[in-house]
């Protein structure tokens, strides 16, 4: 199995609306040609599944990836960003300002939860839980430190298209990371980290594959 995790291209517009596909203009015109690359570098890869988060920008990079298959696409709910507090409802709209500015003044170690809304532990939880289910939806259940395969012969090629926040938790769960209330893992836009699950005796461990400068 291969697991890719990608970033969004640069966005714009409105950062909690939720979108099917087809979407147009969450990515600014940066966000577009950055997306357009992606899309290009991808070309010859070819998914099994194509997951993306709600929220536009990821919808529409995704978009990119899947080419003229947009029905490849699946949403997700659970890879969505951070929430504000404004999507959880916890605060009014005329208030969300005071509360971010006032969250940005906190040490990391204070931000685990915070009246700006999801805190760095709910979300990681979030990700982690809604990733296990995906995988035992792929035949992929964790056990002995690793994964055990229903098909030990499993090709299958996954991409979730997602958020800086949403893909730091997921990849440093996978890496073994442990939850900080800080990322340990930084995604450039249309970053992509690609995880292959490495077969020891009966179990499968994923491993992360660094290309180098030549091929990028």
């Amino acid at each position: 199995m291969e697991l890719y995790l990608i970033r969004h291209g640069e966005m714009q517009g409105d950062p909690h609306q939720h979108y099917q596909p087809p979407v147009q203009e969450c990515l600014s015109e940066l966000g577009c040609t950055q997306a357009a690359a992606l899309g290009a570098a991808l070309r010859q890869t070819k998914f099994d599944a194509i997951y993306s988060s709600p929220l536009g920008r990821a919808v529409q990079t995704a978009q990119a990836v899947a080419g003229n298959n947009l029905a490849a696409i699946q949403i997700l709910p659970w890879l969505i960003e951070w929430r504000p507090a404004t999507v959880l409802g916890t605060c009014q709209e005329a208030d969300y300002a005071a509360v971010e500015a006032s969250t940005a003044k906190l040490r990391p170690e204070q931000c685990w939860k915070t009246a700006a809304g999801e805190g760095t532990l709910e979300m990681a939880h979030r990700v982690i839980v809604g990733f296990q289910q995906l995988m035992a939806d792929h035949g992929v259940h964790p056990g002995h430190g690793g994964y055990l395969l229903d098909d030990p012969a499993d090709k299958q090629r996954l991409a979730l298209v997602a958020h800086g926040g949403s893909l730091s938790s997921l990849a440093s769960f996978l890496l073994g990371i442990p939850i900080k209330p800080f990322g340990a893992v930084a995604f450039a836009y249309t970053g992509v980290a690609v995880f292959h699950f490495v077969r020891r005796i009966d179990v499968w461990y994923p491993t992360l594959l660094v290309p180098s400068l030549a091929s990028i």
